[in-house]
């Protein structure tokens, strides 16, 4: 992925044409067939497979060849693709370098004409994860990539409903795995130390009544997704919400202010009762 700017450039039309086929039917086929890229493109079979032998080159599909001939996204392919898309629509003008990588996700800072300095998130939800994923959400039998799109989108929808109420950044836009947000300039909680731990708790206690007074409950939250700067502070990662009158949403809503409570609990000896906290969470008023 450090070479993502790079391989963009060697992406020519008819390369546009085949992974935009692979897209529009990446939900209805886990390795999009060549008939498919003949009736979209109306390309020859044998241009079309080398341009699908190129694109496997630069690692951005894999082929398949034992029914038939197909080809899925890899990552980057769809990375690739999110991101061609994104400058077609003038929300990206310039890819900066990468910021930070996790198992779930690549960001990079990049530059918009139209909206400044922001933020691109490339979701990845890879083969190790599939089996968990599954387990976890349902999603049935689908190609992983067709999760990945699936988790951009949440945490984009998660971002509109909440920008403006709770302390969120600001989303700019979505495209396949890529979401655009705007570049908050702070540092992860865990790499923080506070002057005022306490304040700084509450303020984050509060933010995650402000996300449940929405119906968002984070899911995942943790001293490892809050961004903090000397202004304020920011929730970031929202591709595991869940709405807050679903049946387990208020077991994800504990774990989340456990794992708060815990954490400045060991970090600065902060003693918080967590079923008060969590009722204080809760309190519609």
């Amino acid at each position: 992925m450090h070479d993502l700017a790079e391989v963009y450039k060697k992406v020519d039309s008819m390369s546009d044409c085949i992974m935009g086929a692979i897209f529009n039917n990446m939900w209805d086929f886990e390795y999009v067939p060549i008939h498919v890229f003949e009736r979209e493109c109306r390309f020859s079979q044998e241009k079309i497979e080398a341009v699908l032998k190129k694109l496997s080159d630069l690692r951005l599909v894999e082929k398949k060849i034992e029914e038939y001939i197909g080809a899925s996204f890899t990552f980057k392919g769809l990375s690739i693709y999110s991101l061609k898309m994104l400058v077609k629509r003038d929300v990206i003008d310039m890819l900066g370098k990468i910021m930070g990588e996790g198992k779930e996700s690549v960001v990079y800072n990049a530059l918009s004409k139209r909206h400044g300095e922001v933020v691109v998130k490339f979701h990845r939800v890879g083969y190790p994860s599939f089996k968990k994923v599954k387990e976890k959400r349902s999603y049935g039998t689908l190609h992983h990539t067709v999760l990945t799109v699936r988790s951009a989108k949440r945490e984009f929808t998660a971002l509109k409903r909440l920008y403006g109420y709770a302390s969120v950044p600001k989303p700019v836009d979505w495209k396949g795995n890529a979401v655009v947000t705007e570049l908050i300039d702070g540092m992860e909680l865990i790499h923080v130390r506070l002057e005022n731990p306490e304040e700084v708790f509450e303020m984050i206690v509060d933010e995650i009544k402000k996300m449940y007074l929405r119906g968002i409950v984070h899911a995942d939250l943790s001293q490892y997704n809050i961004l903090v700067n000397k202004n304020g502070l920011w929730i970031i990662d929202f591709p595991q919400f869940v709405d807050a009158g679903e049946k387990n949403a208020e077991e994800y809503l504990r774990r989340d202010v456990n794992n708060i409570v815990t954490y400045f609990r060991r970090a600065y000896g902060l003693k918080k009762n967590l079923n008060q906290v969590l009722q204080y969470v809760m309190d519609r008023k």
